[in-house]
């Protein structure tokens, strides 16, 4: 078991499974066009069923050395989920269900230690995401307030309402069309509106913008750090272990020494 342990854990073999998540991935596009499937015939198909089967075999390996301690790894349990959502049957209205075979590229996000960190740090970040999120509705409805009682008569459109405000500035925020489609209309009529909308997008957009992305950088700063003290500690333990070997052979050679020596003089 430690044999075939090692042959998983390698980086032949992770290397082996990221080109056929990436033939997968590209082999079930290619089944999207009426065209290629016509001169292909069912090659494509078989392929499909083929790399399938080698993930199944690969999980079933899986679960067979590390039993229980699979299902302790969330990776783990979202490899099973996407493998054994591409074993059910195409038939009836499961049939849906099976384009979701493209959703077997996911699996790179574990295979993948860069893509890894970056899905694990935005996970870990979600706590701080969410402040991030109350800050933004408090700006919206603050703007939001504001907007409808300065331009809610004009232009009802865009302001009639706190909910047609919120979907405006919303609309502001994702920069869409918001400079010729809402700022300057409203700048026509009302020369001093860009009092408004400057400080909402520097608000809504930039700064908030710059705050998630300091927050998951330095989440993912955190794992990296993380991930090197946890390589550290597996080299010391390794290094520990093949000293306490070392040391046990050197013991065993001196009393093999001392045994001879004693033959000689006797």
């Amino acid at each position: 078991m430690e044999k075939v342990k090692k042959i998983l854990e390698s980086d032949r073999f992770q290397y082996f499974i990221i080109g056929l998540i990436v033939l997968n991935s590209i082999t079930i596009g290619l089944e999207t066009s009426p065209a290629i499937m016509a001169f292909t015939g069912d090659w494509l198909y078989l392929l499909d069923e083929v790399i399938l089967g080698v993930f199944v075999v690969e999980l079933l390996v899986k679960l067979g050395v590390y039993r229980a301690k699979f299902f302790g790894e969330a990776w783990n349990i979202f490899d099973l989920s996407i493998v054994l959502l591409a074993l059910i049957p195409s038939a009836g209205n499961l049939s849906i269900l099976r384009t979701l075979r493209i959703l077997r590229t996911l699996r790179l996000l574990k295979n993948v230690p860069k893509l890894r960190i970056i899905i694990e740090a935005l996970l870990k970040s979600i706590p701080s995401i969410g402040w991030i999120g109350v800050l933004v509705m408090i700006i919206f409805y603050i703007f939001a307030v504001i907007g409808t009682s300065l331009y809610g008569e004009q232009f009802p459109q865009w302001f009639g309402n706190l909910g047609a405000s919120m979907f405006t500035l919303f609309q502001i925020m994702t920069l869409e069309s918001w400079a010729s489609g809402i700022a300057r209309p409203v700048m026509q009529e009302i020369p001093h509106a860009w009092l408004f909308f400057v400080p909402f997008i520097l608000l809504a957009t930039y700064t908030t913008l710059n705050i998630f992305i300091a927050i998951v950088v330095n989440t993912m700063n955190e794992l990296h750090q993380h991930d090197i003290a946890e390589e550290e500690r597996k080299l010391k333990e390794f290094v520990h272990e093949e000293n306490v070997e070392l040391q046990h052979l050197l013991e065993e050679l001196k009393a093999q020494v001392a045994r001879i020596e004693k033959k000689v003089k006797g």
